[in-house]
């Protein structure tokens, strides 16, 4: 049997026998990465390799025995026989070639290479075999129906992978390009299509690389001979307007050898910018790596292999070690070693515990090329790649002789050193048990030595290791080895500790003190830099730091904003001479002695008046204050001030305001003038009611409140001048030196409206005490009068009515009896007996109610008007049916009143209107409107009117303007509206014109919103 048409009889082993050749044959088979199958005459599998098994997720015993459709689909299968018959047939001794799907066990297809050869028996098909590999790029092969992906699927593969595809047919003109392509090279898909790639090379693709010339050779002769062209970088440069972005590309090319476009060629573009930063990225830090190695003496950088054989060297490996690069290269490292330390396997357990950990360090004595040793200390890092595999280690060496013999010289100097600390100290072993105590630790320990050493701390000290800080103190130190401290008050030992734990491998020295003290030195001085710093920012102070000799170290930038110059012109510069000072040399003479005065241990107040580079004046005024330390010496002085041109102003304006205050007082007519500040100190006082007094002007001036006037004053005249402090203006009457004042305190603001000041003005008002009390008494004597006259008008109409009664009585009598036998004389005379007598009684009962109305009136409270208007307009209808009145009103308001009186002021008028209305029907308006806390209410008519010199008397008692034959009436209800508004606090008045009509117009108070 054979492989091919052509083999002949001499196996691919020559002269081996068959057993030594099958061996060797299986190890070649499982040697082999593709996958290696053989088919019998029927399809079905006889062997298979692992490199098979693997590829397609089945066991070995799944695939024995079973067709080979178990892997290719049906379709392929039909295409792999007919190619193969063919090929039996023409005797070509080549093997045939496929790209394929292979099914896997989990349902996936993976694209394959097939080759294939037949096995034949005189020229019979008794089987084949197959070598399948995942599908190359460099191999040329049928593609069967299984491997050639979908329109569809290549479009979405497209769609999500960043790769530029372009398509040439057989005259290499581009037929499809997909967007990424036009992106990557600023090409236009329809400008392109149709074209010869060489053109666009030449036309349109030259300036887009960076090396043009050399890609356009390289394609020209991939299309001239047929060739792959496989991984070509090349860099395409951007463009200033931003349509094509500068890039790396990785350019392959192969040729189509079937289908649509056979004979031409596909040819793809990947995107490695980022791949070719990291890798120039990584070659630079490689580079920079190896000359900082390389330019590293005192340490001995250099790397081993996985066996420890040294493979790089730097010039301090050579300076420390003494070998030459050429001569040490490929030798073990374990050369450095003493001949003690790799019999006992130093350094193979270095590598060992560096392998394991990632890194080991180590101390120890090490050989030098001409034998000499040096202490070492010593570093090894294992070295791994990204895929794990270990690449070695790098070592790092550093001569410590030097340090580990000042190290022994300490060492022998320790306890004479010990014995000087002035700071206590003490020394625990690992155990923690105390080794060594001195005589600052015994005293503030409160122990002796001898009770200390031996035993342990925890056990002395018991409270200490239930402070957490402690414990962790002293344990971290041993477990890091690495320094500690802590810092807190112990209340076992009654004082503050600072304590420093330097660790070793034996165990722990502690030094430590008492810093109560300083830790309060320290919190002062905090409290003082902090106040220093308020003081420094604050934007209402100037703030300069000097140094003794006046010398200027920092001025705070509120004190620049004064002058035309930056800090670093000013620094340095003795204080005097900088331009805060001006030109003037007297000033500058002033500001040296105050600094030298400063300097030897004095505050220094001081008042300046300056000039800014604008001109404008202002004044300064602040102290110079010397710092010392805590042996009283001056370190610098501080210069602290404010600008008081504002209050300096004030103050000048105070005193002209003053002096213009002193002037008017002095001649403050029946009274006095004071003026007092915050203290309550007089700063002015005048008047001429100081010739009433026993104290004259200057005994206020500049006087407290309290020292001038007896408790009895002070008590009542205290709130008031308070109250004018705080912004209030108030008045009191007190009685003083036989006389009687009202005392008025009012606050004195500045522009800004902030109270400085206070002033009261006191009058004498003794006489006018006494004119009111006269007054008082006229007034009780008018009261009692009107009392007395109004009960004597009660008792005069009441007397009066009852020969009233009888008059009208008999008249009465007469005129039923007699009256036949009265001529008409007569009874014109009984008439006018009989409406006399009826006026006299309308008469008396009008008096007595005008007496009655401030005694008989009901309490003022809330009457709606509009509810007493339609009462009266109610008791009035006879009169305006009779009249054909028409009568209008608006909306009334509730007022404040008697209901019962308000409602006689409405009828009143009301009915003066219907009656004088004249020979037209009665037109009447009534309304009213809001004046202040008060309502005007108006009655209008149409009629007769009122001359103008009679609009006062109308409101007398008894006063008519008519005659009874022309009018009825008393003459009574206007002067009874008039007292009836009176009592009501309001008035009454008229606005008239003969034969214009007259409007009567009251007030009364406005109800409050509530009662409304």
């Amino acid at each position: 049997m054979s492989t091919r048409s052509d083999a002949t009889d001499e196996g691919f082993w020559g002269d081996a026998d068959d057993e030594v050749a099958l061996e060797r044959y299986r190890t070649l088979v499982e040697t082999i990465d593709d996958g290696l199958y053989q088919l019998d005459a029927d399809g079905n599998f006889v062997a298979v390799n692992d490199a098979l098994v693997e590829l397609t997720g089945y066991d070995r015993s799944e695939l024995r025995g079973e067709h080979v459709s178990l892997l290719l689909d049906a379709s392929d299968i039909e295409s792999i026989e007919r190619d193969l018959r063919d090929h039996v047939a023409a005797e070509t001794g080549e093997s045939l070639a496929f790209e394929l799907g292979v099914r896997t066990a989990d349902g996936d297809t993976v694209t394959c290479e097939l080759r294939l050869s037949a096995l034949t028996d005189d020229d019979e098909l008794r089987g084949t075999i197959g070598v399948v590999r995942p599908r190359s790029k460099t191999t040329q092969s049928t593609a069967l129906a299984s491997a050639r992906p979908s329109d569809a699927s290549i479009d979405s593969v497209l769609d999500e992978a960043n790769v530029g595809i372009l398509v040439l047919d057989e005259h290499f003109d581009v037929r499809w390009l997909d967007e990424t392509v036009e992106e990557f090279l600023g090409l236009d898909r329809e400008a392109v299509v149709g074209r010869d790639k060489r053109t666009v090379i030449d036309e349109s693709l030259r300036e887009t690389f960076v090396e043009p010339d050399s890609f356009a050779d390289t394609v020209r002769s991939a299309y001239e001979h047929g060739e792959y062209i496989d991984r070509l970088e090349c860099r395409v440069t951007g463009t200033s307007d931003g349509d094509r972005e500068g890039r790396w590309l990785e350019y392959q090319s192969k040729p189509i050898s079937e289908g649509q476009y056979a004979g031409g060629r596909i040819e793809i573009y990947y995107d490695i910018t980022d791949r070719k930063r990291s890798e120039d990225a990584l070659q630079e830090r490689q580079e920079a790596f190896q000359s900082l190695v390389d330019a590293v003496e005192e340490y001995a950088i250099f790397r081993l292999d996985p066996d420890g054989r040294i493979i790089s060297w730097n010039k301090g490996a050579e300076r420390i070690k003494g070998y030459d690069r050429e001569e040490i290269l490929g030798e073990h490292f374990s050369t450095f070693y003493t001949d003690e330390d790799r019999r006992d396997g130093v350094p193979e357990r270095n590598l060992e515990m560096a392998t394991e950990n990632g890194s080991v360090e180590d101390e120890g004595w090490r050989v030098r090329q001409d034998g000499t040793r040096f202490w070492a200390n010593v570093t090894i890092t294992s070295v791994w790649d990204d895929d794990g595999i270990h690449r070695g280690y790098l070592k790092v060496t550093r001569d410590m002789t030097d340090r580990r013999k000042r190290e022994r010289e300490l060492e022998t100097e320790l306890q004479r050193i010990l014995g000087r600390i002035s700071d206590a100290f003490y020394a625990v072993d690992d155990q923690f048990r105390f080794t060594h105590v001195n005589e600052r630790a015994e005293e503030l320990l409160q122990r002796s030595e001898e009770e200390l050493l031996g035993e342990n701390i925890w056990d002395m000290f018991p409270s200490a290791a239930e402070i957490d800080e402690v414990w962790d103190a002293f344990h971290t130190a041993l477990e890091t080895q690495e320094p500690t401290n802590y810092e807190l008050y112990y209340d076992t030992l009654d004082f503050r500790v600072e304590a420093n734990l330097y660790p070793s491998e034996t165990g722990i020295s502690v030094y430590f003190r008492d810093v109560t003290e300083r830790r309060e030195r320290e919190r002062e001085l905090e409290r003082t830099e902090r106040r220093f710093e308020a003081i420094f920012e604050d934007p209402n102070i100037l703030v300069g730091l000097l140094e003794p000799d006046g010398t200027v170290i920092d001025i705070n930038q509120t004190a620049m904003e004064y002058i035309d110059a930056d800090l670093d012109a000013v620094t340095g510069e003795p204080f005097w001479e900088t331009p805060w000072w001006g030109a003037g040399e007297e000033v500058r003479v002033d500001v040296r002695k105050w600094t030298e005065r400063a300097a030897a241990g004095e505050y220094v107040d001081f008042e300046a008046d300056l000039t800014r580079p604008d001109g404008e004046r202002y004044t300064l005024n602040g102290v110079f204050r010397p710092v010392t330390n805590d042996d009283g010496d001056v370190v610098s002085i501080v210069v602290s001030d404010r600008d008081i041109t504002q209050r300096k102003r004030r103050e000048r304006e105070l005193e002209e305001s003053e002096q213009r205050y002193r002037a008017i007082s002095e001649y403050f007519p029946n009274g006095i003038v004071t003026l007092f500040d915050h203290d309550l100190t007089y700063t002015l006082a005048a008047g001429q009611g100081f010739d009433r007094l026993p104290v004259e002007p200057a005994d206020l001036e500049g006087r407290s409140f309290y020292d001038v006037w007896p408790d009895e004053a002070v008590d009542e005249l205290e709130p008031v001048l308070q109250a004018a402090l705080d912004g209030e203006e108030r008045s009191v009457e007190l009685a003083y030196a036989d006389r009687e004042w009202v005392v008025h305190a009012v606050p004195v603001t500045d522009n800004r409206g902030d109270v400085f000041a206070g002033v009261t003005m006191a009058q004498d008002i003794t006489q006018r005490k006494a004119n009111q009390r006269k007054l008082e008494e006229t007034i009780a004597q008018l009261e009692e009068s009107n009392e007395r006259l109004e009960q004597f008008a009660y008792a005069a109409s009441h007397d009066l009515q009852e020969p009233l009664r009888m008059v009208s009585s008999y008249l009465q009598l007469i005129e039923r009896r007699y009256a036949d036998d009265l001529d008409e004389d007569g009874e014109e005379f009984l008439d006018y007996a009989v409406d006399g007598a009826n006026r006299m009684r309308d008469m008396i009962d009008g008096l007595l109610e005008y007496s009655r109305v401030e005694t008989r009136g009901q309490p003022l409270e809330p009457v709606d008007l509009d509810a007493v208007l339609d009462d009266v307009i109610e008791d009035l209808q006879f009169q305006i049916r009779e009249t054909n009145a028409e009568i209008t009103t608006e909306r009334l308001p509730y007022v404040e009143g008697d209901a019962s009186q308000l409602r006689q002021v409405l009828q009143n008028l009301l009915s003066n209107a219907l009656e004088y209305s004249g020979d037209e029907p009665p037109r009447v308006h009534v309304d009213a409107e809001r004046r202040g806390d008060e309502y005007v209410v108006s009655v209008r008519d149409e009629g007769i009117g009122i001359a103008p010199e009679n609009h006062d008397s109308v409101f007398d008692v008894f006063q008519r303007l008519h005659s009874r034959e022309a009018y009825d009436g008393t003459g009574i209800g206007l002067a009874l509206c008039e007292r009836i508004i009176e009592r009501h606090g309001g008035e009454i008045w008229v606005d008239a014109a003969p034969g214009e009509g007259s409007t009567f117009s009251v007030t009364v108070p406005a109800a409050a919103p509530d009662d409304e």
